[in-house]
């Protein structure tokens, strides 16, 4: 576009897989005394502490009770799709990494597998190709594309079990992991090596390697509301008691069930991308008038997605100290939504109790089926980014990577901005001839429907991509409004699609 200079936006935009695999219920009881041995990676150090301190067999069962509940991902549905997923993943490497006298979901593997998820790639710890080389390494050895997908699951190269069936040891190897859009931690420097010894033990405590899983760790606490509070006789209290009182976000959720609007509230879809296991994960801003002139704004935000049939599929809940755009109170909220129509409800509690909803109809095409798609356009200012991604952020929902997007509330930018515009696209076809796909795009701003700034055309030869452009200096445009466009032409398929997103540019 005239006057802009170009530059290659790094973002992970591909959601490859989730955390933790997803995998059919296990049994849902932990033995009290087995507990802390398992969760280990999963307990924040006041949740160690505690646990530590109890000696009676019912507080330690309500324990585990509150502790399931503060990590469960949708509190309005009766499954927590969390605990489903730890016990499995605990059932699974109890299958691929027990010894003799020790059970495999209380190794470093298992520990690391359930918090973690497979890793993106496995090597040797001297550096050599590990014998038991990754699904995408074996791949690769074939001459064929490397699948982005680890499967669900451990597979033959986690599996100590074939090493002692056949009478060797395990080998010393390690486990990388890589930042992916979506997931609600981050790594430090994007990437993070476990290494592991030949009885799956790696260097537990401190030092970069503990904080990047404790962050994971506190980052599936979707409940802060819920504490482990003792009661006069000095015994914690059930869970049905702390959740009845659990301040701001009872609030939000009361207002799911219960709508009203004591101030206005906005709701707005800003990110789109896809997620493992046929998802998509949708990302989207809350705005509210600022609770006072004099300070933060303070706000507990619920979201709560609803199929057709009006059956809850997802929820979440988070308090925040808003941001402050434009004289609003301005916070994220963010789902992984299987391709479907959706009514979603968002609330917005404040401390004193005045609280309001929304609904937003929405509608998350199949990212993943083959046809070609784009998501929704994402416009952002070009701003340095504000130190490290941080989970309290009010926007952390539109985090990719170790950066934080953050879009505007209605596209509403100044001529003082920079524009950076991104999109995915989806499903280009591969060329059988070349084992390429051949995808144009091409943004352009218009103006009353006609074209006053167009970039150039950018080529991808994979079947997925990131289409991007900016910054875009505003300065040069009359204040207004004006649409964002995105052409994409699959030439392959002979295809093409639209795009389109308003921008509004204030003096």
């Amino acid at each position: 576009m005239t006057g802009r200079s170009r530059r290659v936006v790094l973002v992970l935009f591909l959601l490859a897989a989730a955390a933790v695999p997803a995998f059919s219920a296990g049994p849902r009881d932990v033995d009290t005394k087995r507990f802390p041995r398992v969760a280990r990676i999963f307990l924040l150090p006041e949740e160690a502490a505690l646990l530590k301190e109890l000696k009676d067999e019912k507080d330690r069962q309500e324990f585990q009770k509150i502790f399931w509940a503060r990590r469960d991902p949708t509190p309005g549905t009766p499954a927590n799709e969390f605990q489903d997923n730890v016990l499995t993943a605990w059932s699974r490497s109890d299958d691929s990494f027990s010894y003799p006298g020790r059970k495999g979901s209380e190794t470093g593997c298992g520990q690391v597998f359930a918090l973690l998820g497979r890793p993106e790639e496995i090597v040797a710890v001297q550096g050599a190709r590990s014998p038991r080389a990754s699904t995408a390494d074996r791949q690769e050895e074939a001459g064929t594309a490397a699948t982005k997908t680890p499967p669900a699951g451990p597979g033959p190269q986690f599996d100590n079990m074939a090493y002692l069936r056949e009478g060797s040891t395990r080998q010393p190897e390690a486990w990388v992991y890589r930042d992916r859009p979506g997931l609600p931690y981050h790594f430090t420097g994007a990437e993070l090596r476990i290494e592991f010894d030949a009885e799956c033990g790696y260097a537990e405590g401190g030092g970069i390697l503990g904080e990047n899983l404790q962050r994971a760790a506190a980052a599936y606490v979707t409940r802060p509301d819920l504490g482990y509070a003792r009661g006069a006789d000095g015994h914690l209290l059930p869970l049905a008691a702390v959740g009845a009182s659990s301040g701001a976000s009872a609030g939000a959720r009361a207002l799911l069930a219960s709508p009203r609007t004591d101030f206005p509230l906005t709701a707005e879809l800003k990110l789109l991308t896809r997620a493992p296991r046929g998802e998509a994960y949708a990302a989207g801003l809350v705005s509210a008038p600022p609770a006072s002139a004099s300070g933060p704004t303070r706000l507990s935000i619920a979201a709560q997605a609803k199929d057709a049939g009006g059956q809850t599929v997802a929820s979440t809940t988070r308090d925040v100290v808003a941001a402050e755009v434009d004289g609003a109170a301005v916070a994220s909220w963010g789902l992984a939504l299987k391709p479907g129509r959706y009514r979603l409800t968002v609330a917005a509690a404040l401390p004193d109790g005045k609280g309001s909803a929304t609904t937003v109809d929405l509608e998350v095409p199949d990212l993943g089926g083959g046809a070609l798609v784009a998501s929704p356009l994402v416009l952002y200012p070009d701003e340095p980014a504000a130190g490290k991604p941080d989970a309290h952020d009010p926007l952390a929902a539109f985090q990719i990577g170790a950066q934080v997007l953050r879009p505007r509330p209605g596209n509403a930018f100044t001529a003082k901005d920079a524009l950076m515009v991104l999109a995915g696209v989806y499903g280009g076809r591969t060329d059988p001839a070349t084992g390429q796909a051949a995808l144009r795009s091409r943004f352009t701003i218009l103006k009353d429907g006609k074209p006053v700034a167009r970039g150039s055309e950018d080529v991808f030869t994979t079947a997925d991509a990131v289409a991007s452009v900016g910054p875009i200096q505003l300065n040069g445009f009359a204040p207004g409004a004006y649409v964002v466009r995105l052409d994409v032409n699959d030439t392959v398929a002979r295809q093409t699609l639209r795009q389109e997103a308003p921008l509004t540019i204030k003096p």
